[in-house]
């Protein structure tokens, strides 16, 4: 981590030396009498196009989020990145070459670079709705397999803590065997079902603990055997 900090340094101090650079080479190459408007607007989108390809602000990109998300962005950035650049110097080498006036040359610049930030802006936005989607796949995962892994704990408890009760668990099995094959829901209400049993199974697995035999369980059991009936009933809205 120390490490990539070091380099991030780095890589900062090489962005500003070379605009250091590219400022140098303008007052050295280009003399006062030729510093018109359409120099400066040279050097301001020379400026534009070296800072959007260096490699901070590209390294930057990679960085935030789940990478898997954000390959279609990082394509469509890339290319927009691409065709901006060629275009942007193209006009600059035309203005130069064929003397068009500034405002032209002005109008035709902003253009590119305001076409050029709506296309990054949709690829950031589809890249931060592709990270929503994958979130809250995830948070819909994740309360279904805590049941399960509930469930599990639970027989394996039932099984070295009370063998001999073979009808709590059979009331486990048919729960787990339930739970195979219900599928992840936004759902509130198949949420909450799937929180109540966890709870349910998790009270039965402390009550598993005490030294007398726990009595009750199988009343517990069937009240989770009736949310499990809600939890199926129940699909996205």
């Amino acid at each position: 981590m120390q490490t990539k900090s070091e380099i991030s340094r780095i890589f900062v101090l090489l962005y500003f030396v070379g605009i250091a650079l590219l400022v140098l080479a303008f007052l050295l190459l280009v003399s006062p009498g030729e510093r018109t408007h359409s120099a400066w607007l040279d050097l301001i989108v020379v400026w534009i196009v070296f800072s959007i390809n260096f490699p901070v602000l590209s390294m930057g990109r990679m960085r935030v989020g789940s990478f898997s998300a954000k390959i279609p962005a990082l394509g469509l950035l890339g290319l927009c990145d691409f065709f901006y650049s060629c275009l942007a110097l193209a006009l600059i080498f035309r203005g130069f070459s064929y003397g068009l006036p500034f405002r032209m040359q002005l109008v035709g610049q902003m253009g590119l670079l305001f076409l050029a930030t709506t296309i990054a802006a949709i690829a950031w936005w589809s890249s931060a709705h592709a990270d929503e989607v994958a979130e809250e796949e995830h948070s819909t995962k994740s309360g279904l397999e805590d049941l399960k892994a509930t469930l599990s704990r639970c027989e394996s408890e039932l099984s070295a803590k009370a063998p001999d009760r073979n009808r709590e668990r059979q009331f486990v099995l048919t729960l787990k065997e339930d739970a195979r094959y219900l599928s992840p829901s936004t759902n509130p209400s198949a949420v909450s079902y799937e929180k109540q049993m966890v709870a349910l199974v998790d009270d039965i697995r402390l009550r598993l603990e005490d030294a007398v035999a726990p009595s009750g369980l199988a009343e517990q059991f069937e009240q989770c055997a009736a949310l499990m009936a809600l939890r199926k009933q129940t699909f996205d809205r």
